[in-house]
């Protein structure tokens, strides 16, 4: 091998990262736990190369901007305007040397300046609600209203927080009865969106059947367990759906079996379907066991 052809492979070896490792070396678990910690960053708006300009720049800085876009395979133009975009979000330092080196705050820190700026944008929205309403209704409605306005209506919806909110909706607004049909995953999910805090303390009727299980969930054990059942007998995890006073129903169609962003439900006030679906709620109740 040629001493150029040797540099090159030993420059290529120096600027390998942990987001380079292969399945089964001994960096492949921390490329995995980074990519975790990627993915929530991007919750809070970064982008995917901003997330790992700061992973790389947290874990093996402080890093000048060649040292970054050679690392991480990244144009040169792009990278310095990631920096200075993680810079203007308060996420990343410059050091007063020359060439100038960046660092990343500390994870904690970051957390919190990126909730924090969530938090600002969400109370100047609710700051502008009455405004935004007021002009809403300063401007006369034009529609005519007909008998069509009484027709069923349907809602499609898709990821978590879009239908965990419609769903807390139906739970606060509830009068008579909610009922509850889904697979334990189902339940895991509907547990962290916090959909079970206000059922215990509920008037209406409560029933909650988890199919396919052999136990109930720890997590649902804040409920009386007379108004739990379960089917150990189902042979799939793919039905959930839940229904509200005998007015509202939502199913999901792509349910916890599915990526958090991928689920897909539908929310109808349908007569018909309601009646079906509360028909096979009540058949699968007398069915399921009682929890002991």
């Amino acid at each position: 091998m040629s001493i150029e052809n040797s540099s090159k492979m030993l420059d290529k070896e120096k600027n390998l990262t942990v987001f380079d490792s292969d399945p089964g070396s001994h960096m492949y678990d921390n490329k995995m736990r980074l990519e975790k910690i990627k993915g929530e960053l991007l919750k809070f708006g970064l982008t995917s190369n901003q997330a790992k300009v700061y992973i790389f720049l947290g874990k093996f800085g402080p890093k000048t901007a060649p040292d970054v876009f050679k690392a991480l395979g990244l144009p040169r133009t792009e990278t310095y305007y990631i920096i200075n975009t993680l810079q203007s979000r308060g996420i990343v330092t410059a050091e007063l040397s020359s060439p100038t080196r960046y660092s990343a705050l500390s994870i904690e820190r970051t957390m919190s300046i990126l909730i924090d700026a969530e938090k600002e944008k969400i109370n100047t929205l609710a700051k502008q609600q009455d405004e935004i309403s007021e002009l809403w209704n300063a401007v006369p409605t034009l529609a005519i209203e007909t008998i069509d306005d009484e027709k069923e209506k349907l809602q499609m919806l898709q990821g978590n927080p879009q239908i965990f909110t419609k769903i807390s909706n139906m739970v606060n607004t509830a009068r008579e009865e909610f009922l509850i049909f889904g697979s334990v995953k189902d339940l895991s999910r509907f547990y962290h969106s916090n959909i079970f805090d206000t059922l215990p303390n509920s008037i209406f009727n409560v029933r909650i059947i988890v199919s396919p299980a052999h136990t109930v969930p720890e997590y649902v054990e804040k409920i009386d367990k007379r108004r739990i059942k379960i089917m150990p007998t189902s042979k799939t995890d793919n039905q959930c759906f839940v229904l509200k006073d005998n007015r509202e129903i939502l199913m999901f169609l792509r349910n916890a079996t599915h990526p958090s962003n991928d689920i897909f439900a539908v929310w109808s006030d349908s007569k018909p379907l309601i009646d079906a679906m509360h028909n096979l709620f009540d058949y699968s109740w007398e069915e399921a066991s009682v929890c002991r």
